[in-house]
């Protein structure tokens, strides 16, 4: 038997009535209202109560309790309530981020994907020198599921994805935040060329999903996401932004690149490329997709330790998604040597131990996969947090989580 539709509301506000009674303030789910209060006795702020669906306003139930403390401008409860300046509540953006939850999940289902649940906890992690892992006696909370993936990928596995949460130490920003959701999906003997229409049509479709017709309107910039999407190369998005077109990759010519802009440059950062090459893209990023969303590729070797290096042996088949100054998106053909897997583990290693860092336990069960017979492929990692603020408009990752890192 189908149940009576009701509301759930929230007292926010009580005034006096123009003759007699109440006129109080409510916030439901669909948003807010002003009503004359029903009954004789004065309701308090911050009490809730079951109402009817039909537009005669009729109490049928209390939901809490009687003694209760006042609600107060900025309590807690109302983190979800409180409209933006676009009249949009954080519980309209919770609701869109569902939607595209949905779409993304719609998507690689309908391209024949399967879901899979990772654990949270690993004994090795990533030995990436900008990433910091949080350590929890003998393992580490994950930072990202493509060694597991990948593992599964070898074990035939042709089509899957992980849709979970992550966690990095010291991750906090506009675009950060230490526990963050991150969507990874990869294709086995597929391209980076596949991988990429995926990225495009998850945002695509997910936009879609939420209304939209192709534009996308992001803190006041008009983007046509409609694809297929722009391509550039490292080399090309430095020249462009910096007017100097890099020899190679080398601290030498990142040189060159830094004192053709207002950047201060160091002497103890001379000779430090990772370093200098960070600086750059921190520069030139700002400036990316700001009209159409853009693939930067061909990657420095340094940038990674996991891409199949191009056959010149010059960088990394690699290709990053940026949209509106946002990096949304990390994908790559699979390096299939385990020994140059190794060798790249190492060389992270070293230079965490050279700028002063913790080395890590590399993820040997992934390695020993890896000599087993790594069939060819590609992979994607997608921060669905900065998908959720692109697609909502949203300048802070903060207002797409349900709690933020300073709000627990």
């Amino acid at each position: 038997m189908k149940k009576d539709a009701f509301h759930v509301a929230r007292v926010l506000d009580v005034q006096p009535g123009k003759d007699s009674g109440y006129t109080v303030l409510l916030v439901t789910e669909k948003g807010q209202m002003v009503v004359d209060w029903p009954l004789d006795s004065k309701p308090i702020e911050g009490e809730v109560y079951k109402l009817s669906a039909s537009n005669d306003l009729k109490i049928i139930d209390q939901l809490t309790q009687e003694k209760h403390h006042p609600l107060v401008k900025g309590a807690d409860v109302m983190r979800w309530r409180v409209p933006d300046k676009n009249g949009r509540t954080r519980l309209d953006v919770l609701r869109a981020r569902h939607v595209i939850k949905r779409a993304v999940r719609d998507y690689l289902d309908a391209e024949g994907f399967i879901e899979v649940d990772m654990p949270l906890l690993v004994r090795g992690t990533t030995p990436d020198s900008e990433i910091e892992s949080f350590k929890l006696d003998d393992r580490y909370m994950v930072t990202s599921t493509e060694y597991q993936i990948k593992r599964m990928e070898i074990g035939g596995f042709d089509r899957s994805y992980t849709l979970t949460q992550n966690f990095r130490k010291g991750d906090t920003g506009q675009y950060r935040n230490p526990e963050f959701t991150m969507l990874e999906w990869a294709r086995v003997g597929e391209t980076l060329e596949d991988i990429e229409h995926d990225m495009e049509q998850i945002l695509y479709q997910a936009h879609l999903k939420l209304g939209g017709n192709g534009t996308l309107q992001y803190q006041g910039r008009t983007i046509d996401i409609k694809p297929p999407f722009a391509r550039m190369s490292v080399v090309d998005a430095i020249e462009k932004s910096t007017g100097v077109r890099l020899a190679d990759f080398t601290a030498e010519s990142f040189v060159k690149a830094v004192r053709a802009t207002d950047m201060v440059l160091h002497e103890v950062d001379m000779n430090d490329a990772p370093h200098l090459f960070s600086h750059l893209m921190d520069h030139i990023q700002p400036d990316l997709g700001l009209d159409k969303p853009v693939f930067i590729r061909d990657w420095p070797l340094f940038q990674t330790s996991s891409a199949k290096e191009h056959e010149s042996g010059k960088f990394v088949e690699r290709s990053e998604l940026f949209i509106a100054g946002v990096e949304l998106s990390d994908g790559f053909p699979s390096l299939l040597d385990p020994l140059r897997q190794e060798q790249t583990f190492d060389i992270q290693n070293k230079r965490r131990m050279d700028t002063g860092r913790e080395t890590v336990d590399l993820d040997e069960k992934y390695l020993a996969a890896m000599r087993e017979g790594f069939p060819s492929g590609a992979g994607m990692a997608l921060g669905f947090d900065r998908l959720v603020m692109i697609l909502t408009d949203q300048a802070s990752i903060a207002t797409v989580l349900a709690y933020g890192w300073d709000e627990l």
